[in-house]
């Protein structure tokens, strides 16, 4: 009896960290996305270019402007 009742709960514990953990994310993802204001850095990211090649936003400080275009549906296959 006492196995039975160790393994329900370690079960009852399991599933209450698994449905915490998406809670959890949400929150993260909120703080994450602030908008920008003008005059702020924006954060870095890494994107493929047009070659697939991955580049970040840091290659790019104090060298040149950066345009990051998004095209929905332009029918493409990339």
């Amino acid at each position: 009896m006492y196995h039975f009742m160790s393994t329900r709960y370690v079960c009852i514990l399991v599933l209450i960290t698994i449905l915490l953990i998406p809670l959890a994310l949400a929150e993260n993802e909120v703080e994450n996305n602030k908008e920008l204001e003008v005059g702020m850095v924006a954060p870095n990211f890494t994107l493929k270019d047009e070659t697939g090649t991955e580049r970040n936003l840091t290659e790019f400080l104090g060298k040149k402007n950066v345009v990051l275009a998004f095209y929905p549906k332009d029918f493409t296959g990339g």
